[in-house]
C-alpha cells in the first residue's frame, strides 16, 4: 500500500519486527533512521538500502535515550513516523529472576518508550500530522505467569498508546499499539519464548507482523492485534472471567 509518511525513525531495528519494519519502509522509499545497539546489524540494512541513517544507541542508558529524543525534536529533520520497537523480555518464576534485569526491562519497554513518544508527539502535533507505532504484545492483554514483568510492561504500552490515540487524534497524530502474538524472532529466543509445543498456526513471521503494523498505522487504527487467530484470542480475553484468563495464560506460557 501507499504509505502517508516520508520519514521514519525505528528503534530496535537490528533484528526481528523492528528490522522488518525498517526494511519495508526503506523499500517503499521512506527516509529511515534505524536505532539499536548492534551497529553491524544496522549497517547491513544501510548497505541493502542506501540512504538509511544508522544511529547506535543503547536505550537502557538515559544519555542515549536523550540523544535519540533530540533527533525526534529536530525541526530541520522532522520525523513523521516513530516506531518504538526496542524491547526485551524475561521468563521464568518472578522470584527466581534478577531484579536488575527486571529494572532494565522496565527501563527499555516503558521508560524509553515514554520518553521517545513524548519527544515525537509535540512536534507532530504542531505540524498537524504524525504517526507513532508502539510495539506491545498480545501478552499484555492478560496476566502472564512466568512472564510477569514483561506482560505488565506490555499492558502499560497498550493502555498508554490508546490514551494518547484519543488525546492526539484531533491534532492529526495517530498513535497505534501493535500487539503481536507468537512471532519467530531472536527476541523470542532471548526471552525464553521458543514455543516448540505451540501449534505452527499460532506463529507469525516478523515480516507478517511488520506489514500489519504499518497498514494499521496508515489506516489510523488505535490497536492492532496481528494475526487472525490472535485477534480472536484477544477478543475472547475481554469477555472471559479474570480467573479463567489467568489459568489459560498460564497454560500457554508454560509451553513457551
Amino acid at each position: 500500500m501507499q504509505y502517508p509518511w516520508t520519514s521514519a525513525l525505528v528503534t530496535g531495528a537490528s533484528s526481528g519486527i523492528g528490522e522488518a519494519i525498517a526494511r519495508q519502509l526503506a523499500t517503499a522509499g521512506v527516509d529511515v533512521t534505524v536505532v539499536a545497539r548492534r551497529t553491524d546489524r544496522l549497517e547491513e540494512i544501510a548497505t541493502d538500502h542506501p540512504g538509511v541513517v544508522v544511529v547506535a544507541a543503547d536505550l537502557t542508558e538515559s544519555t542515549d535515550v536523550s540523544r535519540v529524543a533530540e533527533l525526534l525534536n529536530d525541526p530541520a529533520h522532522p520525523i513523521e513516523l516513530l516506531v518504538n520497537c526496542a524491547g526485551v523480555g524475561a521468563s521464568g518464576p518472578f522470584v527466581d529472576g534478577s531484579i536488575d534485569i527486571y529494572h532494565q526491562l522496565i527501563d527499555l519497554n516503558v521508560s524509553a518508550l515514554v520518553t521517545l513518544t513524548h519527544a515525537a508527539i509535540g512536534p507532530m502535533g504542531r505540524a498537524g500530522r504524525g504517526w507513532i507505532i508502539n510495539i506491545s504484545s498480545l501478552g499484555g492483554h492478560t496476566p502472564g505467569p512466568s512472564f510477569a514483568v514483561y506482560s505488565a510492561t506490555k499492558a502499560f504500552v497498550t493502555s498508554f498508546s490508546e490514551s494518547l490515540f484519543e488525546e492526539s487524534r484531533k491534532a492529526g497524530v495517530v498513535v497505534t499499539a501493535v500487539c503481536p502474538g507468537a512471532t519467530r524472532t531472536e527476541f523470542g529466543e532471548t526471552a525464553g519464548a521458543v514455543g516448540d509445543d505451540l501449534p505452527a498456526m499460532l506463529w507469525q513471521t516478523a515480516d507478517e507482523v511488520a506489514t500489519e503494523s504499518l497498514e494499521a498505522a496508515a489506516r489510523g487504527r488505535a490497536v492492532r492485534v496481528t494475526g487472525t487467530i490472535n485477534r480472536i484470542t484477544g477478543a475472547l480475553t475481554t469477555v472471559m472471567p479474570r480467573a479463567v484468563n489467568r489459568r489459560l495464560s498460564g497454560l500457554v506460557t508454560s509451553k513457551l
